[in-house]
């Protein structure tokens, strides 16, 4: 018990406290990765999820990339016509 005390309270020093919406499966998981700060876990996570769906829908994720590179995400237009 000793060991995951002093996880939690790295993480609270990291992180300025307890993150809103962590879980205790979130600490859990950030122990075995070994990575303290919530933003990092965060990232890591959406990461492994992305994975995963491009694992099991290839062909939906290629679209989901030309899509990306056709549109600016920060103003929504055409990056194209943005550079002409």
């Amino acid at each position: 018990m000793g060991r995951m005390k002093d996880f939690l309270m790295e993480v609270l020093d990291a992180n300025d406290g307890i993150p809103q919406g962590m879980t205790l499966s979130d600490v859990v998981r950030m122990k075995e990765l070994q990575i303290f700060e919530w933003q990092e876990y965060e990232r890591r996570k959406k990461q492994e999820e992305l994975q995963q769906y491009q694992s099991q829908n290839p062909g939906e994720t290629a679209k989901i990339e030309q899509v990306k590179r056709k549109f600016s995400s920060k103003y929504g237009q055409s990056i194209e016509k943005k550079s002409e």
